[in-house]
């Protein structure tokens, strides 16, 4: 089985930005009668795990009989450990997975053991949105709670928009005229790149799918009711690729190798990029670069996605699960476990205070203005107000796609920008990769769309 980090995890470990990540998960003892259940945690920054520590472990301790043990182990090493762990037997009471395809994965594996029961005797059913309570069931049981989730934006710089006399654009027309502009000017209109981290081709390709090909049209290919080499798909690729060979994309195909995440996010503070579309997660940390850049970090602002292509509806959030986690069928108390798995996603404040104070996403419950506490910045707020709000809502590929496919979709495209293959041969090649993964089983099971 072949993991990945999650992405704000696997950039920043590649010297990207202090993007805010919370991973659990364990390795080895969850049976013989422990006295606590085993937890691994890990964490970007000590005062993150601090913070971490004593809302959520210790707040669990002092109100349970069972006890919560929670050692801190490196970013690096979590996903293979957990691995390691689960095909060995020695898995921790409660299991960590990066999404829902590993999650798939250790619950046909009989790895895990149905949640149902917990559900109803927590009102996880009630609490959680729609598309996340689907996307956490394997074969019709609930197998997952989903603790932490984002999405992909459009990135700006509000004072850079001002002077020029833009708006962030909503339909593929504006989106263009936009680029157009930015261009003539020496401003690259949209913020691309993949040094030190291959993977973040897939930010930009979940972006132009889910707004150019639409969510709808997605869900009949994650399902096998639509072909990857669908005229949507290919329409979207290749103006995609003609958009790098005009230079629009990270200063085009040249450039898309050698630039790194940190550098669209400077060029946006610095007025050298003027949209970048990339993930939430780099929500605690964009003013950051405008701070060190010496820009006004207040300048730095969000809009929903463009529609990129007629009959899309503009405005989708393609949603992304960071953390899945599941009770291990070995575990010697799975009562206590699934009770600091509510500990986890039951109190809003605590969740909100998380992300208010340390950027840490939180779980997929609806949340109303009066749930934010003071202080907290209103750009990500109004994150988590629109998404549960929404009805457009698409797939992140990380967390829809089986994992061969995944790791097709942005390995593969690179020939796409050197232009060695093109965007028809691209998308067959994922046609032919997914359908040997459906015919397999064991694929995330996508939420229909709103």
């Amino acid at each position: 089985m072949t993991h990945h980090l999650p992405r704000r995890d696997a950039f920043k470990l590649a010297g990207g930005a202090l993007a805010g990540a919370w991973l659990l998960t364990g390795c080895g003892g969850s049976g013989g009668g422990s006295s606590a259940i085993d937890y691994w945690g890990a964490f970007p920054t000590p005062e993150t795990e601090e913070y971490f520590r004593t809302h959520f472990i210790d707040t669990f301790n002092e109100s349970s009989e069972r006890q919560v043990k929670m050692t801190t182990k490196q970013l690096t090493n979590l996903a293979s450990q957990t691995d390691t762990a689960v095909s060995s037997g020695n898995a921790p009471d409660i299991i960590y997975s990066p999404g829902p395809t590993t999650t798939v994965s250790y619950a046909q594996g009989n790895r895990t053991i149905p949640l149902d029961d917990y559900a109803d005797q927590y009102g996880w059913n009630d609490r959680l949105l729609p598309w996340a309570q689907q996307l956490s069931r394997v074969e019709d049981a609930m197998q997952s709670v989903p603790t932490s989730y984002g999405s992909l934006v459009m990135y700006y710089n509000r004072a850079v928009f001002e002077e020029n006399g833009w708006t962030p654009p909503t339909t593929k027309a504006e989106f263009e005229a936009l680029c157009e502009d930015a261009d003539s000017k020496g401003i690259i209109p949209v913020g691309a790149g993949n040094s030190g981290y291959p993977a973040q081709s897939e930010w930009y390709l979940s972006c132009v799918l889910n707004a150019a090909v639409g969510p709808q049209n997605l869900y009949e290919i994650l399902t096998g009711d639509r072909d990857w080499n669908d005229a949507a798909v290919v329409d979207a690729l290749e103006t995609m690729k003609s958009q790098i060979d005009k230079g629009w994309w990270g200063g085009g195909a040249e450039r898309w190798f050698t630039n790194t995440d940190p550098d669209m996010c400077t060029g946006i503070a610095n007025g050298d990029v003027a949209m970048y579309m990339s993930g939430t997660w780099s929500f605690s940390s964009m003013g950051t670069f405008f701070t060190d850049s010496g820009n006004d970090p207040q300048d730095w602002d969000w809009a929903p996605l463009p529609s990129l292509a007629e009959g899309v509806e503009p405005g989708v959030f393609p949603m992304a699960i960071g953390t899945a986690l599941s009770i291990s069928s070995d575990s010697s108390d799975p009562d206590t476990a699934a009770a600091f798995l509510d500990h986890l996603v039951g109190d809003t404040s605590r969740s909100l205070g998380y992300l208010a104070e340390q950027g840490e996403n939180p779980p997929p419950v609806a949340y109303g203005a009066d749930d934010f506490p003071e202080g907290i910045d209103p750009r990500a707020q109004r994150l988590y107000e629109e998404i549960p709000a929404s009805d457009n809502i698409g797939y992140a590929s990380w967390t829809f796609l089986p994992p061969q496919t995944n790791t097709a979709l942005y390995t593969e495209f690179d020939g796409v920008i050197t232009g060695d293959m093109s965007p028809s041969a691209y998308a067959d090649f994922l046609k032919t990769s997914f359908e040997q993964e459906l015919g397999a089983g064991g694929l995330p099971t996508p939420f229909t769309p709103q």
